[in-house]
This record gives C-alpha cells, sequence and structure tokens, in this order.
C-alpha cells in the first residue's frame, strides 16, 4: 500500500510540473527551441509542393551576365524581361521580394512598369518602417511615444501596374525563424506577401468566390469590380480580402450561409477556393512547415530564365523572385532548423513555402491547450508509475521505450499531419523527473549496502607500502614524507546496479575477483595502492623530487589496466565493471593517517583529490582514461589527445586534460587519425569560433559516431552558440557537477 501511495506522489508530480510549465511560457520555448528541431530533424527532407517555384537572383547569375554582385544595381530592363519571360511561360503569380521603392533610369523604370502591368499577375513587396510618434495628452501635453509599423510602397508607377502590394514580415521566436503571417495585424491587416501571392495564384475562381460571399451579403464589397475581376484594379485583392477577413471575424456563421459549390467544379478549382477561404477565415499566425534545406522548393538561377536554359514549365505555377545565395554571406536569409553549415534559407525561400503551406493546409498545427496539458499528465502519470513500481533495470527499459514510442508517434504524426505534439517537455523535464523519482528509494537501499560492502572489503584486502616509499623503518604515529607522487584514481561504471542486484557475499567475491585483476599491473609498474573505497582505487607512483619515469610508469600502468578489465569483464559477461581511470602528478603527503589504533597508509593533498575529479570528468566525456598535463605533457611513448581546458567541480585551478589512447607503438591508423581531427576541432572552438567548431565536431563524429569527447564539445558549441547557455571564455570548460 505504501508502495502505491508513493508511486502515485510520484506520477502526480511528474504530470504537475509539466502542467505548470506548459501554462506558462517555458514549455513553448522549450519546444520551440528544441523539440521542433528534433521532429524536423527526425522527420528529415520531404518533396516540396509543383505549384511554387524560386527564381534565384544569385552571385552565379551576376558572374555570367557581366552583372555587378549587388542585385539592386543589375538593370530594371532585365528585370521586365524576366517577369515577360515568367508571364508568357504561364506562371499564374509572380511574387517579387525586392523593395523598389527607388527610381532609377525613366527608360528602364518604364519598361518594368509596362510588363508588370502587361502580366496582370505581379505582386510587389512593401518595406515595413518603425517609425516612433510623439503622444499628446488631452490638453496637448508630451504623454510618452508610440512606435507604429509604416509601408513603404514601391514607386508609383510600379504600384499602380502590380495587381497587389504586400508586405512580408517574419516574426522570431529567439533566433530561430519559424513563424510567418497570412495577415499582418499592425499593418492594417493586409494580406501579405504570400498570402497575396496566393490570392492571384487563385484568380480562375474570383468570380465564384465573390458570389458566393456576395450572396452571403458579405459587407464590403461593394467598391470591388463589378466582373469580380480583382487583378483589373490595383488594390482591389487587399481590399476584397481585407472585407471578407472581417466579415469572417465579426461572424462565425458566416461560413454556413455560403451556398454550396457547383457540382461540376473541378478538382483545381474547389482546391483553390478550400485555400483562399481557409487563409480568410483562419489564424493570421502559422508555423512554417519547413520541406528542407534551402533550395528544396525548385529554384531557377536568374541567368537560367534569361538565357533560356533548362527552364521547367512554368505553366499554372507561382513563381517567387529574390535574392538567394546559398552562401553564408547573404543577408537576406534566416536561421532555421535547416539551416547547414552556415547556410540559411533565403527570405524568398520562406515567402514561397508560406505559400505552399496555405495552399495545401500544410502549416504545423498545435493542439489546443487543454488537449496539450491532457497529454502531459497522461504521460507523466504513467512514466511516473512505471519508474517507481518496477525494479531499476526494468524500469529504466519501461520508461526509456515509452518515451521512445511517444516520440515515435509524435515523429509519425508530425510528418502525415503536421501535428505538433510537445517532446522537449516529456524527454527533457518528465522522463528526468520520474526516472530519478522511481529510482531514489532504491538507490537510497543500495548506497546502504554499498557502504557495508565497502567497509568488509577494507577488511580483507590491507593497503602495501612499496619499498620506494620508505628509506628507513616507520614510526607508526609520526611517519608522513612529502614525495612528488603521481595519483591514479579508478572507479567502475554500473557498481550500484550490480549492488542492488547481488547479495553482499557474493558481491564481495565478484569484487575480489576484479581487484585482482586491477592489482596486478599497478604493481607490475611499481605502484602502490593505497586506497580501497567501494568500487574505487587509489594507487601512487612517488619519487622524492620531479621525475618523468614514474609518471611514464603510472601511465602505462592506467592503459595495462584497462586491458585487464577487458579481460575480467570477458571472464562475467553477466557482470561487467567497466572502470573509469583519471591521472594527476604532483606534491603529496605520504604516511599514516588515523588515530586510536587504526591507521591506514594513504596519500594526503589536493592531487590525489583532483585526479578523482579527473576520473569524474570521464563519465562527462564518455571516454575511459583521463589525465592530467602535468601527467602527460611531454610523453612520446603514449598516443594521446587533448581534450580542453577544464575548471572542474570544487576547483579552482584550470587544467589541461588529454585521453590516453593507447601506446604509440600499439596506435592505430583510426585512432591517429581521431586524434588530429579531433585536436584541430578543438583547437577551432577554444578560439571562440563555435559554428566552425561544431561542423569540424560533426565531421570527427560522421567517421567516429561513438566518440565522446567530439560530442560533448560539439552540444556545447551548439548550446553557446544559440545563446542557450552563457559563456565567458570559449577556451574553459567550467563543470558544476563532478
Amino acid at each position: 500500500m505504501r508502495r502505491m501511495q508513493n508511486a502515485v506522489v510520484l506520477a502526480l508530480i511528474t504530470a504537475g510540473v509539466a502542467s505548470l510549465l506548459a501554462l506558462s511560457p517555458v514549455a513553448r520555448l522549450m519546444e520551440e527551441e528544441f523539440g521542433l528541431a528534433w521532429l524536423f530533424k527526425l522527420r528529415g527532407p520531404v518533396a516540396a509542393p509543383d505549384d511554387v517555384v524560386v527564381v534565384a537572383l544569385d552571385r552565379p547569375s551576376a558572374r555570367r551576365l557581366g552583372l555587378p554582385p549587388q542585385v539592386r544595381l543589375w538593370p530594371r530592363s532585365l528585370r521586365a524581361r524576366m517577369v515577360d519571360d515568367l508571364a508568357r511561360r504561364g506562371a499564374t503569380a509572380i511574387a517579387i521580394d525586392l523593395t523598389l521603392e527607388t527610381p532609377t533610369d525613366l527608360i528602364q523604370d518604364g519598361a518594368l512598369s509596362r510588363s508588370i502591368a502587361a502580366a496582370r499577375s505581379v505582386v510587389l513587396v512593401e518595406a515595413m518602417e518603425r517609425e516612433d510618434l510623439s503622444v499628446t495628452d488631452a490638453r496637448g501635453n508630451p504623454a510618452g511615444r508610440m512606435a507604429i509599423l509604416k509601408a513603404v510602397p514601391p514607386i508609383e508607377q510600379f504600384a499602380k501596374a502590380a495587381v497587389a502590394l504586400a508586405p512580408f514580415p517574419l516574426p522570431k521566436v529567439a533566433a530561430r525563424t519559424n513563424e510567418f503571417w497570412s495577415f499582418k495585424e499592425d499593418a492594417g491587416d493586409r494580406l501579405t506577401l504570400p498570402a497575396a501571392a496566393l490570392q492571384v495564384h487563385a484568380s480562375s475562381v474570383h468570380a465564384l468566390w465573390l458570389s458566393r460571399l456576395r450572396e452571403a451579403d458579405v459587407p464590403g464589397l461593394e467598391t470591388l469590380p463589378p466582373d469580380n475581376n480583382l487583378l483589373a484594379e490595383p488594390g482591389a485583392i487587399q481590399r476584397a480580402s481585407q472585407a471578407v477577413r472581417r466579415a469572417y471575424l465579426q461572424d462565425p456563421l458566416l461560413e454556413t450561409r455560403l451556398p454550396p459549390l457547383p457540382a461540376q467544379l473541378g478538382d483545381r478549382e474547389r482546391r483553390l477556393l478550400a485555400a483562399i477561404d481557409r487563409v480568410h477565415k483562419g489564424p493570421r499566425h502559422h508555423h512554417i512547415n519547413f520541406y528542407g534545406p534551402p533550395a528544396t522548393i525548385t529554384t531557377i538561377p536568374f541567368a537560367d530564365l534569361i538565357e533560356d536554359r533548362d527552364v521547367p514549365d512554368l505553366k499554372g505555377r507561382a513563381v517567387f523572385i529574390g535574392v538567394a545565395e546559398r552562401t553564408p554571406s547573404n543577408l537576406d536569409t534566416f536561421y532555421t532548423v535547416f539551416t547547414r553549415d552556415g547556410v540559411d534559407i533565403s527570405g524568398v525561400e520562406i515567402a514561397a513555402t508560406a505559400f505552399a503551406n496555405m495552399l495545401d493546409d500544410t502549416s504545423l498545427k498545435i493542439p489546443g491547450r487543454p488537449v496539450e496539458l491532457g497529454l502531459l499528465v497522461c504521460f507523466g502519470i504513467v512514466m511516473g508509475l512505471l519508474a517507481y513500481l518496477l525494479p531499476p533495470a526494468l524500469a529504466i527499459a519501461a520508461t526509456v521505450l515509452l518515451s521512445a514510442g511517444w516520440l515515435a508517434a509524435a515523429v509519425t504524426l508530425f510528418g502525415q499531419s503536421q501535428l505538433w505534439l510537445p517532446v522537449a517537455v516529456p524527454l527533457m523535464v518528465q522522463l528526468p523527473i520520474a526516472l530519478f523519482g522511481g529510482l531514489f528509494w532504491q538507490y537510497l537501499t543500495t548506497n546502504r549496502e554499498r557502504r557495508n560492502v565497502s567497509q568488509a572489503i577494507r577488511y580483507y584486502l590491507p593497503e602495501k607500502v612499496a619499498a620506494n616509499l620508505a628509506h628507513s623503518p616507520i614510526n607508526p604515529g609520526a611517519s608522513r614524507d612529502l614525495l612528488y607522487g603521481t595519483c591514479v584514481a579508478t572507479d567502475a561504471e554500473r557498481f550500484t546496479t550490480l549492488a542492488e542486484a547481488m547479495a553482499p557475499r557474493d558481491l564481495a567475491v565478484l569484487l575480489d575477483s576484479y581487484f585482482a585483476a586491477m592489482f596486478d599491473p599497478i604493481q607490475r609498474n611499481g605502484g602502490t595502492v593505497t586506497d580501497v573505497v567501494g568500487d574505487g582505487i587509489m594507487s601512487v607512483w612517488t619519487e622524492p623530487q620531479p621525475s618523468r619515469e614514474p609518471r611514464l610508469r603510472a601511465t602505462l600502468a592506467a592503459l595495462d589496466v584497462t586491458k585487464a578489465v577487458e579481460r575480467f569483464n570477458l571472464t562475467s559477461p553477466g557482470r561487467p565493471m567497466p572502470t573509469r581511470i583519471g591521472l594527476h602528478a604532483g606534491w603529496i603527503m605520504v604516511g599514516n593517517v588515523g588515530a586510536k589504533g587504526h591507521l591506514a597508509w594513504s596519500v594526503v593533498g589536493d592531487i590525489p583529490n583532483t585526479a578523482s575529479r579527473i576520473e569524474g570528468l570521464n563519465k562527462h566525456l564518455g571516454t575511459r582514461m583521463l589525465a592530467s598535463d602535468a601527467v602527460v605533457g611531454d610523453l612520446d611513448e603514449v598516443l594521446t589527445r587533448r581534450v580542453g581546458r577544464f575548471r572542474l567541480a570544487g576547483k579552482a585551478d584550470i587544467l589541461d586534460i588529454h585521453e590516453l589512447m593507447a601506446r604509440r607503438t600499439d596506435a592505430s591508423a583510426a585512432q591517429l587519425r581521431l586524434a588530429g581531427q579531433f585536436v584541430e576541432a578543438l583547437e577551432v572552438s577554444e578560439a571562440g569560433d563555435l559554428l566552425k567548431a561544431a561542423d569540424l565536431f560533426r565531421q570527427v563524429l560522421s567517421e567516429f559516431p561513438d566518440d565522446g569527447p567530439s560530442r560533448f564539445h560539439l552540444d556545447r558549441c551548439l548550446r553557446h552558440s544559440a545563446g542557450t547557455a552563457p559563456i565567458e571564455d570559449a577556451a574553459i570548460v567550467r563543470l558544476e557537477m563532478k
């Protein structure tokens, strides 16, 4: 009964914490920053719709056509040719994501305006400027300032020639672009560029669309062309959309009063009508469903269009035109979940993506708040019950499998239905809470058993002192020597799991065999075991003065210990004890420690403590053997790689840490290659170029996917470059936990 009560409490805590997060902005930020990136990464790129094409104004086109690299300096007569060609090829909508608020040559401007007018399908973007206005009270006294967004239209001849003008601002969450607007409220609730392009693309059904709205007595349509031809009059598209948008907002039942569609209406027309209806009655704000990295949407270089080289069929397709450089230097780009190697997605491709999302209703959909809370509560309750009621190994397996199943379901729904379910909160918050709480009781029991076993081991494994530590008979009460020593600390992984799964007597027998395997290489290389605590060993190599020899012997012993543990684990396949090792060198006090008849020969000082901290660093880096530069800095006999500069938990000094890889004579080509590639990436990271360092670490991981230090530094680079964690010095890793 007590056990079930505790399980229910844990389940409610797991569910309650997630619920509180879901009611705050924190959960949404976590899903935006982490969950969405995971879902897109696991889903991968998908085919973009054929209805939209991007014409890229890029530097390769400029070089081919002998034009200046700055697009704004290109002759507008070339843009006129482009518009003429797109209209001739049957493009249904031409959206130009280039501001044209400045006149140039009269002849060229005239040619472009005539081409725009002749096409009768061109939508021009309006720049948006923020303007600060002074606000006064009723008496005319200053009362503050107010910022408003002000549209900056193209020059008059272009504005009159285009069928629509539309802004295209993009909202940002943190540094990443995830969203777009179909209507911009603080710009007069006007259609944005992709939504206006969709309206033009659907011009073939304007007459039917407006006639149904007129039959439903939608106000505001009186000023539109009587023949319902919205392309014939500049501004008619925006006026019609604003009127319909207002009608839907004011009358939620408007849709029920619309007459039915004609039975003979074709599939294409039904699709277009459904799309523009969704735009006007749906939300202003949408989450972008990216199809993939830059140029996933069909992209035609400007030069190909001008030279008529390999241009695909454009009949019936919407075309978005803008600067689209696939280089990190492009200014009109946005950081997204598909940013790779510093190359972001261009603004014009985001506009085309938004257009395609609205056309096929594939923008991301977030479940309502009650549904999201219900899902998190159910997940938390099940997770808490499993984590507490099952034995530790089964609890870990069950909660991990449940989390994997949740993630798999979320990815499936994301890919098939564009449904964005929470994944960051369940996996980053609820899973750790449930596991920690569920295993806490078992941990307390196991920890008590571990202390008992450790005490028994100290009786059965007395310490020995190597002959070179004593030059004369030892006075048990006062024998202490200041020596230069190399300390080697070891600790076995999974000992807690073994301790709780085995009887103490059986565990003691197992540890006897384990220690026998460990002590042999230590003693064979001249070391002395000074402490055995639980599953951990402290051994030391000393000399009266700093010397290279004891450091080398300690390092070789660490390599031999690792091989001995591997052999031991082969003899105990069901009870392996993988071992972590840490080495540090410096001045230590060696001698008797204790009182009242219970003395132990041990080492005292900061060096053994730091060696233990270095051993614990293996858990963070996913390594087995780490040593300070004080130990291996000048040892050419051993292949090492520097894994960074660390300030360890509870320590003030900063240490250069190396991983012991192999005797240099035994090193494989792969180990040499890994060491070289990793050091290059680490140097770039320590120089502060985190994005480049992240790319280099990814390259290392592409060849060595299980390399823990590369994974550690990649995660650190990504956290710091994304601004999710502060950084004082890129070259120093500060650890707060052992």
